[in-house]
Order: C-alpha cells, then structure tokens, then sequence
C-alpha cells in the first residue's frame, strides 16, 4: 500500500469521525434545551396595562353598601359601561332564621334618551317554619304568592320600576315598588326598595377600572 493511499484513507477516516462527533454534539444541545425547558417552563407574561379591566371612557357606575332599613341590606351593583349603560344590583337582607329573608339579582338598561327601567330578575325567598313565599319580576311587573301560619295566604301583583336621578355630580338610582305593601305585611316580608313608605334610593359612584368589565 502506497505512502499517498495511506495519507488518503487517514484523512477520509478523520472526516468520518469529526462528522459523527458533530452529529453527537448536536443531539446532545437538543436533549439539554429540552431538559432545561421541562425543568425551567417559560414565566408567563405579566399582563399589561391595557389587558387589565377597564371601563367605558366615562368609567364605570357602581353602587356599593350597606344599609340599616327595617333590616340591614347589602345593595352591590354596576354597569361596565356607565350610568346609562346594562346594569345588574344584588340586594340581600339579613335576619333570623325565623325570618323572610329575600335576596334580589336585578338586570336593566336605560333606553337611549331615558332615565327609567323597568327590571327583571331572579328573587330567592329561603322559606321558615311558619311561611313561605315567592317571587317572581319580569319587565317591572313583580308577582307574589305565598302562606304563612296559621291561616293566610297571598296572591298579589305590583310593580318595581327604576329610575336614574339627581346632578351629574351626585347621580342616584331611584327604586320605586307600588301595590304589595299589605301582602308582604301579612306575610312578614320586609322590601328592601321601600323605606318607610318611600322609594329606596343609593347613590352611585364611577369608578375607572373594576374587575369583570
């Protein structure tokens, strides 16, 4: 075998070997990176400040507290696109196990150019060993059906209707309930939308940014 095959075949075998090496050296990277990734996940973004929740250019309406009537009553509402916009309110009495405790989850909107709503919404009257009553609102037109120990019984209609009022600066909603002043009398329920006979009224307040607008 000549001097110059042998040269030949070295440096072919040399290429042959410091291929393979590169070829190792590259699966190796891959396998490191992977084990890295697994044992290190990428760190979520941080949320910026426009996917924060935000509200309409004229902020949001809220409506917040608490209040001592004939009992005390929590109101929590808002509307994501101001005063004018859709708005829901909970309201939800405190009391006794022996008492009528209703709790309220009203929905309406001010139409375009209007200051009254006429609501809808879901009322819960958990029943007592003496009574039990229900509710029901549809378009403003409350209904009320129920008996109470030892010998009454209701069934009644009325109304509930709200209404935005007041300055700019010290804007209120106004809630008005004709027509079941006897029957939630007869059967020990106390309205949260009626004060001493007059309308319930919470003022509201706008906020720039709320969770779940």
């Amino acid at each position: 075998m000549s001097r110059k095959f042998r040269a030949r075949r070295y440096r072919a075998g040399r290429t042959i070997v410091i291929s393979a090496l590169a070829v190792v050296a590259v699966i190796v990277a891959v396998v490191v990176s992977v084990l890295v990734i697994r044992n290190h996940p990428p760190t979520a973004p941080k949320p910026t400040l426009a996917a924060l929740p935000t509200c309409s250019p004229s902020g949001c309406a809220l409506v917040s507290e608490t209040r001592t009537l004939a009992r005390v009553t929590n109101f929590y509402g808002a509307s994501c696109s101001g005063v004018y916009g859709s708005w829901f309110l909970n309201a939800v009495e405190g009391g006794g196990s022996n008492q009528l405790r209703p709790s309220y989850a009203l929905r309406w909107s001010f139409a375009p150019g209007s200051v009254v709503a006429k609501p809808n919404g879901r009322i819960t009257v958990p029943a007592t060993d003496s009574a039990q009553v229900t509710l029901t609102l549809n378009e403003g037109a409350l209904s009320i059906m129920g008996t109470r120990n030892p010998n009454v019984r209701v069934s009644a209609t009325g109304t509930l209707v709200v209404e935005l009022s007041g300055p700019t600066t010290a804007q209120v909603l106004k809630f008005t309930e004709t027509g079941l002043v006897k029957a939630e009398s007869d059967l020990g329920l106390v309205s949260p939308f009626t004060v001493d006979g007059s309308p319930l009224t919470v003022p509201v307040k706008t906020v720039k940014t709320m969770s779940g607008c």
